[in-house]
């Protein structure tokens, strides 16, 4: 029984960093929004790289005619198929700080944004 326990304890080992890894690469996530009577497409691609618990990589963003912006992911934690990052991004505006939280699902992202000050909204992402 305690060699059981010896190879179990050694097959997670071995697989947890390739369990967590499978957040590695490019993810693609797209709304749309309405604003003053207009339509726009946002598109979020998410560069991640998992390195045990911890989760780093870029998140750029595209929205309408703006120039694609690329913030730097912080904060970046694995538990398993659970993630969360801050991003911050700099505008005319001043800094605004961002919270994302999900799971990873085979080849989609989901989980919540939420911007500082409370506003919540619900992404998506797909692997390229």
């Amino acid at each position: 029984m305690k060699a059981f326990f010896s190879f179990l304890l050694a097959v997670l080992f071995v697989l947890g960093p390739a369990l967590a890894a499978e957040i590695d690469g490019k993810w693609v996530a797209e709304r749309k929004m309405e604003r003053d009577g207009q339509s726009f497409t946002i598109i979020q691609t998410f560069n991640l790289k998992a390195e045990g618990a911890k989760l780093t990589g870029t998140l750029t963003m595209a929205f309408g005619d703006m120039e694609p912006r690329t913030m730097e992911i912080k904060d970046g934690k694995m538990d398993g198929s659970k993630f969360s990052f801050t991003t911050v991004f700099s505008g005319p505006n001043g800094d605004m700080k961002s919270t994302y939280e999900g799971t990873v699902e085979g080849d989609t992202l989901k989980g919540t944004s939420t911007r500082e000050g409370g506003q919540s909204r619900p992404f998506e992402a797909k692997k390229k």
